[in-house]
């Protein structure tokens, strides 16, 4: 049941990625699966699978671009606030 699962996990990457590393992966699961246990190693062909899709996407640009310019604006003014002044009086 596992090995169907991360097989389906497998075939889930993008392809570039697939035709590189898919015999190494069932490699290592083959070699792996009694000691790291079958469960663990669908869990990480599910985050690599995550990993890449993320990666591939040009929208995480955009996405770490606004987080980065939201984090510099309330460093920058965040203690420029109206009622900070009135507060420390």
């Amino acid at each position: 049941m596992f090995r169907s699962l991360y097989r389906c996990l497998v075939w889930l990457h993008p392809v570039s990625f697939r035709v590189r590393f898919e015999e190494e992966m069932f490699w290592v699961f083959d070699e792996a699966v009694d000691t790291w246990g079958a469960a663990s190693l669908v869990v990480d062909a599910g985050s690599s699978l995550i990993r890449q899709r993320l990666t591939r996407l040009e929208a995480w640009k955009w996405i770490a671009a606004s987080a980065a310019g939201i984090a510099l604006l309330v460093i920058a003014f965040g203690s420029f606030q109206p009622w900070d002044g009135a507060l420390g009086r």
